[in-house]
């Protein structure tokens, strides 16, 4: 099978997947594949399909801003292990959406530039643009994409809203005690925590520089604070911007995903909402179908980290109040989504 840059272009099937090297490698997809990937990372599924492998610079070359025009795409940022998946896939519908839950190649740009100032760090700006118009590619040009980034992404957000300002995109966040429960209730998630405050050098931003994180908990209030002043400053700056505290998803299922679904353009009325929230898809695993997962599990696990957790979340909370306390921390993220302006401490 031969393809033209134009086929690469444009072919919303031409899925541009990862950076290998100097190349660019982009999987063949089908819509279904699209929808049955729960992740469009290294958890793709492509049934085998071929790919190819293609030289950055020549697409590069080629993607001026005329060629390639950069597609309004519906953005849901997310701090992690917050509902983001699960949001995501209530607003995913083959017949009037594409959405691209956790593209493998835009982490790769948001671990580039880490947590330092992207305006010296980071992915090439010709090159992030080619990424994000290769994500807006779409089978029907009058259907919304929504891209879940996820947690590198968010260091690298601010240039991906420049590229289109009114973009629609959700920040979903937690208060800091519910963050540290979410992201060091077992062993490997420690060890996330862990690694992503590395690859991300946490530590060398400029709000690590006073204090160094030590502990996991430290490092857990590190990543969290870092990635409130992101959503502190798209907030400020990008009137398509919205905050959302991830209890709402929990606790108003129907109302957040109706919100959501208005504000990133895509079709849904009430009832459907209320369908989607009573369904299965809010009874499982959002990440793994086959296990159930309903919400009065989610609270009682929610309920007993926090408790097991109670010193490391003091210790959390010490580490941000004095970050806060040298480089300012806003009481609440504003504009939410729906509902009033929750804590952040």
């Amino acid at each position: 099978m031969a393809v033209t840059l134009q086929d690469l272009f444009g072919d919303p099937a031409l899925f541009l997947h990862q950076i290998d090297g100097k190349h660019a490698v982009f999987q063949t997809m089908t819509r279904e594949d699209i929808a049955k990937s729960i992740f469009v990372d290294g958890r793709i599924r492509h049934g085998g399909r071929p790919n190819f492998r293609v030289p950055i610079d020549r697409l590069l070359a080629e993607a001026t801003p005329d060629a390639l025009p950069v597609r309004r795409i519906g953005w849901i940022f997310h701090v992690a292990q917050c509902g983001s998946t699960l949001l995501a896939r209530a607003l995913d519908h083959p017949d009037r959406s594409l959405v691209l839950r956790e593209p493998a190649v835009l982490r790769q740009l948001g671990v580039m530039a880490g947590a330092n100032d992207p305006s010296a760090t980071g992915p090439a700006p010709a090159l992030l643009r080619f990424v994000v118009a290769m994500l807006g590619k779409r089978w029907h040009a009058d259907r919304p994409v929504i891209v879940k980034a996820n947690v590198p992404v968010n260091f690298i957000a601010a240039r991906v809203l420049a590229l289109d300002p009114l973009a629609p995109a959700i920040m979903l966040h937690f208060p800091l005690a519910n963050y540290v429960a979410a992201i060091l209730r077992t062993d490997g998630h420690v060890r996330w925590t862990e690694n992503v405050f590395a690859e991300l050098r946490i530590g060398e931003s400029r709000y690590s520089a006073v204090a160094p994180p030590q502990t996991a908990a430290e490092k857990a209030a590190a990543l969290w604070f870092t990635q409130m002043k992101a959503f502190e400053s798209l907030l400020q700056t990008y009137a398509g911007v919205r905050s959302l505290e991830a209890s709402m998803l929990f606790d108003r299922p129907a109302e957040t995903v109706l919100a959501a679904a208005g504000l990133l353009e895509l079709d849904m009325s009430d009832v459907e909402a209320r369908q989607i929230s009573a369904g299965e898809l809010f009874r499982s695993y959002s990440k793994n179908p086959a296990l159930d997962y309903d919400p009065e599990v989610r609270t009682a696990r929610e309920a007993e980290a926090m408790r097991r957790l109670e010193r490391e979340i003091e210790q959390a909370r010490a580490w941000a109040e004095a970050a806060g306390e040298r480089h300012g921390l806003p009481a609440a993220l504003d504009r939410p989504l729906l509902g009033e302006p929750t804590p952040l401490l």
